[in-house]
């Protein structure tokens, strides 16, 4: 494992690498808040298969300073990934995100196409119109800067936000993730900057509180089209709470997309379901380097 720091303006990210360098590569974004732990299962897979895995950390989780709500827009965030992948002269590579990181993956395949050869998108924000209730909360000035305050996630929050029914009752598994969610001025400022840097603008804003409005202003609408070139696996669990299974029709716009959804699964899906999750990434990533080995 090697660790590199990366500058990219004011901000350092953090880029966690696997492997010898030798190509297929893959990028991991993990979700908000979140880091590689909670995509372990995946990059180990990913090296089993013989992957280089860089784990690009979002500005403002992993190093000091925290993420400003000014340079925190998602479109924002796919460029200071694309600015660091360069810098480090990664090749073309598949790019493997969840929640956030899922959004961000999106947004730089249609951002900087010549750096993606394929995505890999476990519940991914951007693709419909909804997102957990609380959200709308977090939009609101004094409110959501008192909600959105350093503190770790409970293990009754997480039974009820982040885990589905297989694992809801699986006490050590609940534990593991209470202790990946350790609270973090400066990751929760970072998180608090990407909410409020993607609210809907102006009289969009109105609509926001209505059913379904929490991803308008982050939602990919026209330039989804850009991503029809681009094999895409899209995996979700059918109990997700925070971004709803529901928006993974969208992908029906996308012709090389494989979609599966896992029953009795949360928004915490790479870890719920491992070995479900690890087996159809397997089969695509091998389907994605086939022809690098019929050229080869």
């Amino acid at each position: 494992m090697r660790v590199q720091v990366a500058p990219c303006e004011r901000y350092r990210l953090r880029v966690t690498t696997w492997g010898s360098g030798a190509p297929p590569h893959a990028i991991v974004l993990p979700g908000i808040s979140a880091d590689w732990r909670g995509l372990a299962p995946q990059i180990r897979t990913l090296r089993h298969l013989g992957w280089t895995v860089h784990v690009v950390d979002l500005p403002g989780f992993a190093l000091r300073p925290a993420l400003k709500a000014s340079d925190a827009n998602v479109l924002q965030l796919a460029d200071y990934v694309a600015r660091v992948v360069t810098g480090l002269a990664i090749p073309p590579a598949l790019v493997l995100g969840h929640s956030l990181g899922g959004g961000v993956a999106m947004h730089l395949a249609i951002r900087h196409p010549e750096l993606v050869n394929g995505l890999a998108l476990i519940a991914p924000v951007g693709l419909g119109v909804s997102l957990h209730w609380i959200y709308k909360l977090y939009c609101v000035p004094l409110l959501g800067r008192a909600l959105l305050r350093p503190s770790a996630l409970s293990a009754s929050a997480i039974r009820r936000v982040l885990v589905g029914s297989r694992r809801r009752g699986d006490a050590r598994f609940i534990a593991r993730l209470v202790r990946h969610g350790l609270a973090a001025r400066q990751r929760t400022l970072s998180a608090r900057a990407i909410i409020w840097a993607n609210q809907p603008r102006r009289w969009r804003k109105a609509r926001a509180l209505l059913p379904g409005g929490e991803q308008l202003g982050i939602r990919i609408d026209g330039p989804l089209t850009k991503l029809i070139r681009v094999p895409t696996l899209v995996l979700w669990g059918d109990e997700d709470r925070v971004i709803s299974a529901s928006d993974a029709r969208r992908c029906k716009e996308l012709p090389l997309a494989q979609v599966h959804i896992a029953r009795g699964v949360g928004h915490s899906l790479p870890l719920e379901v491992p070995a479900w999750a690890n087996d159809h990434l397997a089969k695509f990533v091998s389907a994605l380097t086939r022809p690098e080995k019929r050229a080869a």
